[in-house]
This record gives C-alpha cells, sequence and structure tokens, in this order.
C-alpha cells in the first residue's frame, strides 16, 4: 500500500536551526511532540527549557514504564509555527532522567530542520469534548473494534484503542478497513497503515498511529474538510473571534443520543474506584506489562530492567499484607485477560514457592519468569486469532508459543533466571511429547510443578474457548483427580495457602447476599468480606463485614461465579 508523503524543505544552517527553536520557545502554541526513532512512538511534550547557550535541550515528557534505554537510538521533534510544520532531526540524547518528576530528556541541539506546509502535515488533536469514533477492521472476517479519533492530519491519524486489540497490531500492517465516524453522522472509509503502537494515558488503552494510503482527489477533499471542520470547532470552543458570528462545526453536533457518542461512552469506560493503595501499584506492573507486549509484537527489545522492578514491586506488595495483596490480584477489569492472568500467576506463585526454601530463594526470578509467561502468544497471534482470544495458553492443551518469546528475551543473566524461564515459561507452554527427555533439576521440576498449580487454578477459573469459569472447591476438585502424585503435593500446599474460599472469590450467602472474601482466619475461611448485592432484591451494595457481623448474612451457602452475576472486585 503506497502511503502519501509530503514534500519537505531542508534547512541544515546551524544559525536557522536555532532561530527555528527559539522561535519555538517564545510561541503560545506549538503542538510539540517527540519521536523515538527506534520505535517510533511519540510523546506530547507540555514544556522544554534551551540551555548551554543553545546546545542543550531539556524535554519534559510523562515516561511511566519507559526503559531508560528507549531513546538510545536518538530521537525527532515535531511542531508547528504558524502555517509551517516543523521536523528536527539529527539529535543525539545526553541523559534520560526517569527518576525525576516529571521525567526528563536531555538532549543535543538538532542538526537540521524540514519545514511543510500545514496543512499538508500538521496533525489536529480533537479538544476536549469534541468527539469522533473510529471503527478498526484489521481483517476482512472481523467485526469492527471501536476507538476514539485522537488526531487527524491529511496523511493519517492517531486512534486510541483497548490494548486488548491494539497490542496486536504491528507497524507495516496494513488494515483492512478503518471508518471515521462524527457525531453529525458524516461517515467515511480510509485505507491505512499501522506506522507505530504505544501505550496511551489511559490505562489499559493504546496509541495507534496511522498512515492513509494514497487516495483520490475526493477522499483527500473530505480529509480537507474535516481539518478545516475541526479547526473551526476548535476555535469556537476556545472563544476565538466574534462568537456572534462563529458557529460551531456541523460535525460535532449530535448530542449524547448520537450513534458516536453512545459507543464512545461504552468504549470508554473508567476503572472501578481503587479499594486499596496496591491496586494503584499493580496498575503500574500492568502498564509495564503492556508496553512489553508492544515491545515484543514490534520486534523491539522487552524492557527486562522494567520486569524485574515489577517483580520486586509483587514480592514487597506479598511481604506487606498478603490478603491485600492477593485480593488487589483480582481488581484489575480494565486490563486485557492475558495480562490479568499472567500478574495473577505470577503474584500466587511468589506466594505458593515460600513454602519451598530451594524455590524462595530465587522469588524475583521465578516472578519475573511468571510474568511473562504467556506473551509469547502476543507474538504467535495473527489473522487466525479471534478478537474475542483471551490469549491464555490453557495448559492442558499447550501450544508451544514460547519460543519466539524466550528469543526476544535474551539471554538469562543468571542460572536461576535460566532455570525458572525452563519450568514456568517451557514448560507451561510446550507439549507433554515435546519436553526435553533428560530429566530437570530438582528446583526446576519442583517449580514446574507449583507453576502448573497456580496457573491451572486461574485459567480455569476464566474460563478459556468454549470451557466454563469454575468456582474455587469444583476447580480443587477436577485438579486433584487429575493430577499425579507430585503435582497433588502442590495442589494441597495451595488448598492450605488459599482455603476453599479464596481471597478474591466470590461467596454466596445463605440470606441471598454476594460477597467478595477480603482476608481469611486462620481456620482458612472467610473473616472479612465485602457486601456487593442483594440478590434477591437486586440492590447493589459496598458493606464490609468482619467475623463478628456475619450473623446479618448468614451462613455461607455456596462460591458464585463472577461472570454469571456480572460483578468484578474493586
Amino acid at each position: 500500500m503506497n502511503v502519501t508523503q509530503q514534500p519537505r524543505i531542508e534547512i541544515d544552517d546551524e544559525d536557522r536551526v536555532a532561530a527555528a527553536l527559539a522561535s519555538l520557545q517564545q510561541a503560545r502554541h506549538s503542538d510539540l511532540r517527540l519521536e523515538c526513532v527506534a520505535t517510533g512512538e511519540r510523546f506530547d511534550i507540555e514544556h522544554f527549557a534551551i540551555a548551554g547557550n543553545g546546545e542543550r535541550i531539556t524535554l519534559d515528557l510523562t515516561a511511566e514504564g519507559l526503559p531508560r534505554e528507549r531513546f538510545d537510538a536518538g530521537v525527532r521533534l515535531h511542531a508547528s509555527l504558524g502555517v509551517e510544520a516543523l521536523l528536527f532531526s539529527g539529535i543525539s540524547v545526553h541523559a534520560f532522567l526517569i527518576e525525576n518528576e516529571p521525567a526528563e530528556l536531555v538532549i543535543a541541539k538538532p542538526e537540521r530542520v524540514h519545514v511543510s506546509n500545514k496543512r499538508e502535515s500538521t496533525r489536529i488533536r480533537l479538544a476536549r469534548g469534541m468527539r469522533a469514533l473510529v471503527q478498526l477492521q484489521a481483517y476482512e472476517d472481523r467485526n469492527p473494534v471501536d476507538a476514539r479519533l485522537m488526531d487527524l492530519s491529511l496523511g493519517g491519524c492517531g486512534i486510541e484503542i483497548e490494548l486488548q486489540a491494539g497490542m496486536l497490531l504491528s507497524a507495516g500492517q496494513d488494515v483492512f478497513a478503518l471508518f471515521i465516524e462524527f457525531p453529525n453522522g458524516t461517515r467515511a472509509s480510509l485505507p491505512a497503515t499501522v506506522r507505530h503502537v504505544q501505550l496511551a494515558e489511559r490505562n489499559g488503552h493504546a496509541y495507534v498511529g496511522f498512515a492513509f494510503a494514497r487516495r483520490s482527489d475526493v477522499s483527500r477533499n473530505g480529509v480537507v474538510q474535516w481539518l478545516r471542520e475541526m479547526e473551526r470547532e476548535i476555535a469556537f470552543r476556545a472563544g476565538q473571534g466574534n462568537t456572534h458570528l462563529m458557529q460551531p462545526s456541523q460535525l460535532f453536533l449530535g448530542g449524547p443520543e448520537s450513534r458516536v457518542s453512545i459507543r464512545l461512552n461504552r468504549q470508554e469506560h473508567q476503572p472501578p474506584t481503587n479499594s486499596t493503595p496496591m491496586v494503584a501499584s499493580l496498575r503500574r506492573v500492568a502498564h509495564v506489562l503492556g508496553d512489553t507486549a508492544i515491545a515484543l509484537r514490534q520486534e523491539r527489545t522487552p524492557p527486562i530492567e522494567r520486569l524485574y522492578e515489577s517483580a520486586d514491586t509483587l514480592c514487597r506488595l506479598l511481604a506487606e499484607n498478603r490478603s491485600e495483596f492477593l485480593y488487589a490480584l483480582c481488581c484489575l477489569p480494565e486490563q486485557p485477560p492475558l495480562i490479568q492472568h499472567c500478574i495473577a500467576v505470577a503474584g500466587r506463585l511468589a506466594d505458593l514457592v515460600q513454602a519451598e526454601d530451594i524455590l524462595a530463594r530465587n522469588q524475583r526470578d521465578i516472578t519475573v519468569a511468571a510474568l511473562v509467561h504467556d506473551l509469547g502468544n502476543v507474538l504467535a497471534a495473527g489473522a487466525h486469532t479471534a478478537s474475542s482470544d483471551p490469549l491464555i495458553t490453557d495448559p492442558s492443551s499447550p501450544a508451544a508459543s514460547h519460543v519466539d518469546l524466550l528469543t526476544a528475551l535474551g539471554p538469562a543473566a543468571s542460572w536461576a533466571a535460566g532455570g525458572a524461564r525452563r519450568a514456568i515459561v517451557e514448560r507451561l507452554n510446550t507439549p507433554a511429547d515435546q519436553l526435553p527427555e533428560a530429566p530437570a533439576s530438582v528446583a526446576v521440576d519442583l517449580l514446574a510443578r507449583a507453576a502448573y498449580i497456580a496457573d491451572m487454578v486461574d485459567v480455569m477459573s476464566r474460563g478459556i474457548g468454549d470451557r466454563e469459569p469454575k468456582a474455587p472447591l469444583q476447580i480443587f476438585r477436577e485438579l486433584y483427580h487429575a493430577c499425579n502424585e507430585d503435582d497433588r503435593r502442590w495442589l494441597e500446599r495451595y488448598m492450605k495457602r488459599h482455603g476453599m474460599y479464596p481471597i478474591g472469590s466470590l461467596v454466596h450467602y445463605s440470606s441471598g447476599f454476594l460477597a467478595w472474601v477480603l482476608r481469611l482466619g486462620e481456620d482458612g475461611y472467610p473473616s472479612r468480606i465485602r457486601v456487593v448485592r442483594d440478590v434477591g432484591g437486586q440492590r447493589r451494595l459496598n458493606q464490609i463485614l468482619d467475623r463478628a457481623d456475619f450473623g446479618q448474612v448468614g451462613t455461607i451457602e455456596r462460591a458464585g461465579l463472577p461472570q454469571r452475576f456480572g460483578v468484578t472486585p474493586y
């Protein structure tokens, strides 16, 4: 697919480049963005400073989850100035200070600037309150996925889409169709190619940049008209000019009952309010896993250092308060199922291996391996992967999706890290008849069995493919009868640590109330619960009860399935 390329004038005169930078610093609005040369990712720059007699520039940017080496290959700067679009290139990076708040990127002065007509190349970002729907159809035999239009130019657009769909797109991929629809019903399909994929600022979402293919004058003129209308709407909302004469754009007239508003309201759901500070920490871990999944899909080096920091976070939270940690593992509903699963397995396995000294010493490496154990499925996904596929490997029928993942992770930094990868990443994803014939070491064998139990319990609780999700007691019974003697020992340890009604599970009380288990007593039964629904009256509740107050809800009748009642922990 041919992608539109706009003509630019290149200027490499040192004084003129410096003058262009100085003009940006003086301008009220320059729409400055940073582009990572290695990955194509773009970041908004709210503030920058020129220092060292113009030899050094400091940029403030949001960099949560980014590795320190992300910009080592260099950067570019995009900006607009009046009717001109500017692209600064030939920029080396001095330092990336991720420990600062906000993070600071220190760069050298650019060697050159490219100037082009603003109308041809500058994107226009939708202001607050301006909404447009994008429906992305990656393959011909798939239903479109809803997304939000973030910016538009004559050459392409940027969208915000749920991470589950965004992390499966690859740079250079031609999508089957990209539909843009405005609130007044104006709608068009534009052939497009993925340019770059990165995490969005909104949790659980990805930002995807597209380039439009060369197209007819009719469709080109349509985009030009949209850009004019967007500029009109932005000016109207900003109160520029004579407000008696300036009218809002017709594109954005539709109200809350328009199809665009209804679909975007559904897509732009907000995560539930945190019930514990640990959830915020786990969302940062999810952010790193999302960045890792995108890096793998785009054939970039995964952020190994940040993965180890995430493992440290899980181990620290577990040590601080085990009950709150286990409950927080269940409170990430806005994340893709794959990332929810990887975090849940990593957290519960970190807890389980404490029962075995030979494994407890290597808890950190074990947790890292568990965090990434199913991310190879992102690499293996393609046109054959259903949009509803959660990408979680069923341990009872593994599909060897780990090979490319292990290659992408690179050599293990230690014997312990290598053993953890063999036991968790390799053995959980390799069919039994394809496992190495040589016996594993005692530690690897123990860890593989522990990981199998932690993984299988989570998979069975979610339900994969055409399998229905199961309640904890049913899972324990089925696994107990299916396991061999060695696996059964780990299952018994797991059951002893988690009880028949594990923390984070839903229970149905005799008086008709549903409650989440928050804490277990020494007897292994719930000692603290969060009552969330009166099934008989269909009332939604939020009341925390300790064991002394359980008389208000009666006795436990059975475990409940969250999927059946449409509830999630929070």
